[in-house]
């Protein structure tokens, strides 16, 4: 399993044991950079556009991967579909200069996310 996250609080807490690829870069980086991971064999395990925080809103988020032998389709379509939204939303509107207490909040709620997910896989 391989975890993909800008986001520092997953980084500094993470217990699950497991391969963290941390990315200093925004929500897109992340998500073009599990893109071509999929593109390298990698599966989406946790999608790429949970919670109903709006991409150009966080601008933390936390992709949980597994190697598979060949290029999924279904991750492939998930992730491209996330890219796209994800630009159209930045396009509408700039994910704005958040106060430092608000970014923590936003790492919160990934973190907290990603922990939920993280269990279900694994149970």
């Amino acid at each position: 399993m391989l975890i993909v996250t800008n986001n520092p609080m997953v980084k500094e807490n993470d217990s699950c044991g497991k391969e963290i690829l941390f990315i200093e870069g925004t929500y897109s980086d992340i998500l073009k950079e599990c893109r071509d991971l999929i593109h390298k064999g990698y599966e989406l395990l946790s999608h790429p556009l949970y919670s109903s925080v709006k991409p150009n809103e966080t601008p933390y988020r936390t992709i949980i991967l597994k190697d598979s032998a060949a290029a999924d389709n279904n991750s492939i379509i998930l992730i491209e579909e996330a890219i796209n939204t994800s630009t159209k939303f930045q396009n509408d509107k700039m994910t704005p200069n958040w106060t430092k207490r608000v970014l923590e909040d936003f790492q919160v709620i990934d973190y907290d996310i990603f922990n939920n997910t993280i269990q279900r896989i694994q149970y």
